[in-house]
Parts: structure tokens; C-alpha cells; sequence
């Protein structure tokens, strides 16, 4: 028997380019509403929302997965606060700032610890 090699999935995402700006629009809406502080960290992002936006981020992460398969997500949620980490892999090497970048908030003036 000869074993069939497993690919990873591809680093792109699947989005057209329209469907993307929509979903930039809507993250940044979002965060607007709901991040309290985000962190990079090499190939991983922490973003951390208030409570009363799980629905939201359990979307969040139901869509991302659909057109990005290639990312990881851990979602974590307590009283105070819903904590989402999103790791590319390591191929995606110095390039995964440039994945989250429409994860995170542009403003100078949001927390990023």
C-alpha cells in the first residue's frame, strides 16, 4: 500500500476581493464595538472582547475557517472577557503580521500590549 501524502492547506484566502472588504468592514466594526486589546505575537494574534460579543466571535471564527482554512483558532471564553487566538503556521513565517492585519485595529490610539 503506498500512502497518499496529506497537503496542507494552502496560505491564501478564498475570499473574492468584494467579499473581502465586506468582511474587513465588518471585523473592524466589531473591534470597534468590542476589543479591549490585542497582542502579535510572531505567527499568533490574541485578541481579547468583551463578553457580550461571544455570538459575534463564535461567527467570527465560523467564517474565518471557511476561507482560511490554513489558520488555527482557540477561543476562550470566561465572564469578563472572550479571548481569541488565531495561529498561522510555520510557513507562513514573517508574513503572518500581514495575515491578521485585517484582524486587528489600525487606530493609534487601541491598546496592543
Amino acid at each position: 500500500m503506498t500512502a497518499i501524502p496529506i497537503q496542507p492547506a494552502p496560505i491564501a484566502c478564498t475570499l473574492s476581493p468584494e467579499d473581502f472588504k465586506r468582511r474587513s468592514q465588518w471585523l473592524r466594526e466589531l473591534a470597534d464595538r468590542a476589543l479591549l486589546h490585542h497582542r502579535t505575537d510572531g505567527a499568533s494574534v490574541t485578541l481579547v472582547y468583551r463578553p457580550s460579543a461571544l455570538d459575534e466571535i463564535e461567527e467570527l471564527v465560523r467564517r474565518e475557517r471557511s476561507c482560511c482554512a490554513f489558520l488555527d483558532f482557540a477561543l476562550e471564553r470566561t465572564d469578563q472577557k472572550v479571548v481569541l487566538t488565531i495561529t498561522a503556521p510555520p510557513e507562513a513565517g514573517d508574513d503572518a503580521r500581514l495575515l491578521f492585519a485585517h484582524l486587528v485595529p489600525t487606530e493609534a490610539g487601541r491598546a496592543s500590549t
